[in-house]
């Protein structure tokens, strides 16, 4: 069944989807020590569960991404993934009502903290809308083309890596200057 009229729209969602699952993975399993630092820094689980948590959540990831990718129990790994997002919301934005915006959000481990914010709820919601939108339909998309593939596919690398340079230069700006020195030092007198 074609959850829309174009399937096109339903690849690029499977693949966006798949290419944030499976970076946010890739990077956890990375940065593994770092990784439980930041779910430990969440103060929503016991200690006790905490490291086991940290450990399983990127294999759990890289399985939807493998899923989504491969167009196998596309509804499973949508809803899983859109009940996934939702508990990221929902877990960010505890903590931006507790006063704790300076902690790490842990969604990428790219080398530059992402502190918590209410973009990031708005982002973990309009994702996880989009894997219930794809749960919502059981296979692969019947009238797909060859080219909706790779324009789809195409289309979300393209998103997903304007969203990581953002991020990124989001980072740089908080980054302190040390007093500014670099544009005394730059400026004549």
């Amino acid at each position: 069944m074609l959850v829309s009229s174009f399937p096109m729209i339903d690849l690029f969602v499977q693949f966006l989807l798949a290419l944030v699952f499976a970076g946010a993975a890739v990077s956890k399993l990375q940065n593994a020590d770092e990784f439980h630092g930041v779910v430990r820094n969440f103060r929503l689980l016991p200690q006790a569960v905490d490291g086991a948590f940290a450990a399983a959540l990127p294999w759990v990831e890289l399985g939807i991404a493998a899923s989504l990718i491969l167009g196998v129990g596309i509804p499973a790994s949508g809803a899983l993934a859109g009940l996934l997002l939702f508990v990221f919301a929902v877990a960010i934005a505890i903590n931006i009502f507790r006063g704790r915006t300076e902690i790490d959000c842990g969604c990428f481990r790219q080398g530059m903290r992402q502190p918590l914010s209410w973009t990031l709820v708005l982002r973990n919601t309009v994702l996880g809308a989009g894997a219930f939108w794809l749960a919502a339909g059981p296979q692969w998309p019947q009238g797909a083309r060859l080219q909706d593939f790779i324009i789809a596919a195409l289309a979300a690398a393209v998103v997903a890596l304007i969203y990581l340079c953002a991020n990124q230069l989001a980072a740089l700006r908080q980054l302190p200057l040390g007093k500014r020195k670099i544009a005394s030092e730059g400026s004549l007198r």
